[in-house]
């Protein structure tokens, strides 16, 4: 197992580093927030999160699971886990966190 750390494997400029509600869920779903949701990509990836809405919506903590790379999970903003390095760099060059301001708002 590896652990990646906010602050020193990824940053954000603004404060926020989160995934997009679109990486668990279609269409009209991301507005069903504080639900957990789960979208299978065409990519083998298959991430679960709970959508937070504040004006906006986003997901923070979050397990992805591929048939060959195995499990990442974790939250960008903190610590991120994965089975193997070469995991995590699939999963983040395919399904990488988004940086924004939490003072947007």
């Amino acid at each position: 197992m590896i652990v990646k750390e906010f602050g020193k494997d990824f940053h954000s400029p603004y404060g926020a580093l989160t995934l997009n509600t679109s990486e668990v869920c279609k269409g009209n779903d991301a507005g069903k927030e504080w639900t957990k949701q789960t979208r299978t990509h065409k990519d083998g990836w298959t991430i679960t999160g709970v959508i937070q809405k504040d004006y906006c919506y986003w997901v923070n903590e979050f397990e992805a699971v591929h048939p060959e790379y195995g499990k990442v999970w974790g939250n960008f903003e903190d610590k991120v886990y994965a089975d193997s390095e070469e995991g995590f760099q699939d999963f983040y060059e395919k399904h990488p966190p988004e940086a924004w301001d939490y003072m947007d708002i």
